[in-house]
């Protein structure tokens, strides 16, 4: 008997404990937005600057890296282009064949 009212007890301690720690983290949360609101200026020029450090850290292509890729995009664009045209006469002329 006595354990049980015991384990009880700690469960209820337990439960309110685990309030306790929900009400702060949601105040914490609350507080954290309110500073966010409060400066869009400051919100708009932080952001910026970690663009600017984020594009220091890319790393660019060379410039005959960048016509290699683009002379494989348009051979490939160029190669689907033509199996899609090919492929709409074929289908066309079996439908006009079907039909007609």
């Amino acid at each position: 008997m006595l354990n049980r009212e015991l384990r009880r007890v700690q469960e209820r301690s337990k439960q309110s404990a685990q309030k306790q720690r929900q009400v702060a983290q949601r105040k914490k949360a609350a507080e954290k937005k309110k500073a966010e609101k409060k400066g869009a200026w400051k919100t708009v020029t932080q952001f910026l600057h970690d663009v600017r450090i984020e594009l220091k850290k890319v790393i660019w292509p060379s410039k005959q890296e960048v016509i290699n890729y683009t002379a494989v995009v348009l051979i490939t664009v160029t190669i689907v282009t033509t199996f899609i045209l090919v492929l709409d006469l074929v289908l066309s002329k079996l439908l006009h064949l079907i039909i007609a």
